[in-house]
């Protein structure tokens, strides 16, 4: 999912259509996703 959204450049429906996934699941894994690497940079 980050690489279809950051790379890709797709938006977060689009992305979840491309995995079979739920929209809000996909939210949920980018903000995941991002909350994680924003603590990795801090660290």
């Amino acid at each position: 999912m980050i690489e279809l959204r950051y790379f890709a450049g797709l938006t977060a429906e689009q992305a979840a259509q491309a995995l079979h996934i739920s929209k809000r699941t996909c939210d949920n894994d980018w903000k995941f996703a991002m909350a994680f690497l924003r603590d990795d940079m801090n660290n």
